[in-house]
């Protein structure tokens, strides 16, 4: 890190970090944010709540995101980047259609409990159809759709799972169902419950019960 940026990363104010490699400071600041973003919604969180979350000075923060929309769409990249890798890792498995789907779905539902932040702050984006960063959700949301339409058409190729569903309408089924998941997880539904609804799902989605 360059003097000039450790001498502004010192600031002023009542909060001052430890040293970190630049890298490292702008992860711990995205991590940061996402916990504020969580916990106050898109439209509230703060560059000086960031700050204090991170416990340095707030002209830290403004070196690393220097607009309020630059910070908004580092988190929102993040939130995109960990649930398309989490799509991408798992059905990238060597396992029958209807299994990594389901894995899929597992996969989701308990990261909306080991990474909570996440999973706010994508509920959050995903009704932000006022805002401008709507059209960033829908490009995000038809990638995702397409991870899991590849699987059903696999899975119809293999003979199995139902030809007669239409691939794009079941995917956009189980990308949607993640919303009611999220809802029952934060709910605190009993996990029976929980899995009661999955296998439920991937009936209406395989055409058969599961």
């Amino acid at each position: 890190m360059s003097d000039e940026l450790q001498q502004r990363e010192g600031g002023t104010g009542p909060a001052r970090g430890r040293r970190l490699s630049s890298e490292a400071r702008r992860a711990q600041l995205l991590d940061c944010a996402l916990t504020v973003f969580a916990r106050r919604g898109l439209g509230e969180g703060r560059h000086a709540e960031i700050a204090e979350e991170a416990a340095v000075a707030v002209p830290t923060v403004f070196v690393y995101f220097p607009t309020r929309e630059a910070l908004v769409d580092s988190v929102l990249d993040e939130v995109a980047r960990f649930l398309i890798e989490m799509g991408e890792h798992v059905h990238s498995q060597a396992k029958p259609a209807h299994e990594i789907l389901r894995d899929h779905i597992v996969a989701f539902t308990d990261s909306v409990e080991s990474h909570p932040a996440y999973a706010r702050v994508w509920l959050d984006w995903s009704t932000a159809i006022r805002e401008k960063v709507w059209d960033r959700y829908l490009q995000f949301e038809e990638g995702m759709i397409a991870i899991v339409r590849r699987t059903l058409e696999r899975g119809q190729r293999e003979g199995t799972i139902s030809h007669e569903a239409d691939a794009d309408d079941q995917a956009r089924l189980l990308v949607g169902s993640a919303h009611m998941l999220a809802q029952m997880k934060f709910a605190g539904r009993p996990r029976d419950k929980v899995e009661h609804f999955i296998r439920t799902l991937m009936g209406a989605v395989l055409g058969h019960g599961v």
